[in-house]
């Protein structure tokens, strides 16, 4: 077994869209009532409205991690388009910033230290 992908149900489609193509710097693939967005690592994670009565669409107990480079370059790009950043805190191995897309739900931008 492998790890595809995550999918994200969504009643704010274009809002979400919008938010991930800015947060991934990167146009979805799309598709009727889905946008999927392709990772570095062959992963991805998509966008779709609900396709049956009850599915969660808000933020909850999960947290989407994406790893990145550099979380002062994030944190500016993102800032400058109006998404609000934490400031960065250490965790082991790295540090870690905390956004949150138009339903709520938690990402953490995580930058791992290189060890020399």
């Amino acid at each position: 077994m492998r790890y595809d992908g995550t999918m994200l149900i969504t009643e704010r489609f274009d809002e979400c869209r919008a938010f991930y193509s800015l947060l991934l710097d990167a146009e979805p693939t799309p598709g009727v009532g889905w946008a999927r967005f392709g990772l570095a690592d062959g992963t991805w994670i998509a966008l779709h409205t609900p396709w049956q009565p009850g599915m969660t669409t808000t933020g909850g107990s999960q947290v989407l991690l994406l790893e990145v480079s550099s979380l002062e370059r994030e944190m500016g790009r993102l800032s400058e388009s109006g998404v609000a950043c934490s400031e960065p805190h250490e965790i082991p191995g790295g540090a870690v910033v905390t956004i949150t897309d138009p339903d709520g739900r938690t990402i953490q931008l995580i930058a791992y230290s290189t060890q020399g």
